[in-house]
């Protein structure tokens, strides 16, 4: 019965795409197809999935189909799978308590998250609460459908610990997954890497071509986010490398042409961070391997010299960037943190809710981001991750890696020369470190390939027993089942407690809005001074506002330009003298209704200097602002 209740959601989402008019027949035979190849033969149906998402984007485009493949692809696979009952007593790998603990406690964070979210979408926004159940019931897999509720959000991270869970659980009944998972992800390797040639020779559909029109120099043809593209390629090459390294004559030359197909992906999507998380993991794997016979100190020391090698290697190129005046990068990312910790700080225990980050940051930004982006992820999907489902969440996600990590640690100190679980390892580990500075993970055709390589991971470095299968059990109540139940217990209750709460506000500060303190000028009229980067946020959702503007100038200066921007969108350019100017802003409709708030954002050109009322010296400022006039109707 559990897996008949797991079935229902993934049966309704696939019955939707089965009856939608709006999309091709084609796409729909495909999606009805792979749900009945899982339900008849759910080992060849996961060979399809591995197959099919890394170019989930292309098919879409190929096939005009308006919605997310990647995922329609996975959904459906859960939805004849989890309708198939596992009958057969085999022995296979077994994932240690806290793995499992772990998973399902990061699946119910997840859910309950989602839950909160609903609720509180129903009790304040009845308008809003209309629009998140069309968009589950019409819209859940179109490329350009909002996410009111974080549901889409959520449940990629539950389709990706259900892909983990199925190689696991697969891998008992049939071993043979542990050779053709990989040869189905080296085929998606190839084809993206293709795909990327082809683009560079100005060979793709107009759509794939038109994106990277905007993209510039950089090349990727099978997803639009670069950094992720080049996480995949990371992955992809430690694998295909091990496998190399693992297997004999004709199969090592093919798996040396998908090693060279990563490379060449990695080369043309210039991704640093992956290029340096590649090298890193295969530095570590090569001196693994090569001193297999040493002691075990040695290893270590050898180990640490790598690791700290390539750290200073990277450090001095990083600064060597810094010193280049139009990059920003390093500085970007400093703010990006800072965001995230204040995301943190505001809802610690259980975050601000599943997929809320992105249209939240507005109300956290430092200026210069929020004129640089309007909105956007964090760039760490960690911190990301602990803003969106608190250290509540976050915990149960790093006790999930440490024991996975704990699991393939053992089994290669077992198996030292066991290159496919090295390889997997170093891949698995490269894709994570790229998390570090990016998002790959909110990137369905990137991120359901590492939940299979990362379960595969598992499953090989799990220990075994025997798989009771659909026979009757008693389950007895332990002292750690029974803490975990109560933890679940106290999970639900505290989603209507949670819903309750008012939506996180802008917090007033300077790093925030970049304004000074309030004063009062000669003529009465009260005013702020900004910084280079200011913000001005306006309550509710009105048409326009209006902001008086003055720039202090000394005889014969010109007037200052100040940029004007709202929600991310191009800024407009103004001219501020010495004489108050009421500068009219038009406010297009907010991405986030819920929140309530506008955030303007302001640049000036040329900062002046102004004497601050503070001792010593000056401070240097933008322009002087007043209060701010919105319509009332």
């Amino acid at each position: 019965m559990g897996r008949v209740a797991l079935a229902i959601a993934p049966l309704w989402l696939v019955w939707s795409l089965a009856v939608s008019p709006s999309l091709p027949l084609p796409v729909r035979a495909v999606i009805v197809a792979i749900s009945a190849l899982a339900l008849i033969s759910p080992a060849e149906a996961l060979i399809v999935v591995a197959l099919i998402t890394p170019m989930g984007d292309l098919i879409g485009i190929g096939m005009e189909a308006p919605i997310r493949i990647a995922e329609a692809v996975v959904v459906a696979f859960f939805a004849g799978w989890l309708l198939r009952p596992v009958l057969n007593h085999k022995i296979g790998p077994s994932p240690t308590m806290p793995v499992r603990y772990a998973a399902w406690g990061l699946g119910a964070i997840v859910l309950a998250s989602v839950a909160v979210q609903a609720l509180h979408l129903r009790w304040t926004t009845p308008g809003g609460w209309m629009l998140a159940s069309s968009v589950l019931q019409h819209a859940y897999f179109d490329v350009v459908g909002g996410d009111p509720i974080g549901a889409i959000n959520g449940a990629r991270l539950l389709e990706g610990l259900g892909l983990s869970a199925a190689v696991v659980v697969l891998l008992r009944r049939k071993p043979m997954l542990a050779v053709w998972l990989p040869e189905a992800l080296a085929v998606g390797c190839v084809a993206a890497a293709a795909a990327a040639l082809l683009l560079w020779w100005g060979i793709a559909l107009p759509a794939v071509l038109a994106r990277h029109a905007l993209i510039g120099d950089r090349i990727v043809a099978h997803v639009s986010d670069l950094n992720a593209a080049g996480s995949y390629f990371a992955l992809l090459l430690c694998l295909a490398a091990g496998m190399a390294a693992r297997e004999r004559s004709s199969k090592r030359i093919g798996w040396s042409a998908v090693t060279a197909s990563a490379l060449v992906g990695l080369w043309l999507c210039t991704s640093r961070s992956a290029t340096a998380a590649a090298l890193l993991a295969v530095a570590t794997a090569a001196s693994w391997s090569m001193t297999r016979h040493w002691s075990r100190q040695h290893r270590y020391r050898l180990l640490a010299l790598v690791v700290i090698v390539i750290a200073v290697v990277s450090f001095g190129l990083e600064r060597q960037r810094e010193n280049d005046p139009t990059y920003r990068g390093t500085d970007f990312r400093i703010q990006f943190a800072e965001t995230s910790y204040r995301m943190i700080r505001a809802r610690p225990w259980f975050g601000i809710g599943v997929g809320q980050y992105y249209p939240t940051s507005p109300l956290f930004f430092t200026p210069p981001l929020a004129l640089a982006y309007g909105a956007e992820n964090a760039h760490n999907y960690f911190l990301q991750l602990a803003a969106a489902i608190g250290m509540v969440g976050f915990t149960a996600y790093a006790i999930l890696l440490a024991a996975t990590a704990w699991l393939v640690a053992r089994r290669l100190a077992g198996a030292p020369e066991d290159y496919r679980l090295l390889g997997l390892a170093a891949g698995v580990a490269a894709f994570l470190l790229t998390c570090v500075t990016g998002h790959p993970l909110l990137v369905n055709e990137v991120a359901y390939p590492f939940w299979i390589a990362a379960g595969l991971l598992l499953a090989l470095s799990s220990p075994g027993r025997v798989d009771v299968g659909a026979g009757r059990t008693i389950v007895r109540m332990t002292p750690k089942r029974a803490a975990f139940a109560a933890g679940l217990l106290l999970l639900a209750v505290s989603v209507p407690i949670r819903a309750r709460e008012p939506l996180p506000r802008a917090t007033r500060t300077r790093a925030i809005d970049g304004l000074y303190e309030w004063e009062r000028g000669t003529d009465g009229r009260r005013y702020r001074r900004t910084d280079e980067y200011a913000s001005v946020f306006v309550e509710g959702s009105p048409r326009w506002a209006e902001i008086p503007m003055r720039a202090p100038m000394a005889d014969g200066e010109t007037p200052v330009g100040v940029v004007i921007s709202v929600e991310g969108n191009r800024g407009q350019r103004w001219l501020i003298g010495n004489e108050w100017t009421s500068v009219r802003i038009q406010l297009p409709p907010s991405k986030s209704p819920a929140l309530n708030v506008r955030r303007i954002n302001i640049k000036t050109d040329r900062p002046q200097s102004a004497a601050a009322r503070l001792p010593r010296n000056t401070r240097a400022v933008g322009v002087l602002i007043g209060e701010s006039v919105v319509p009332t109707g």
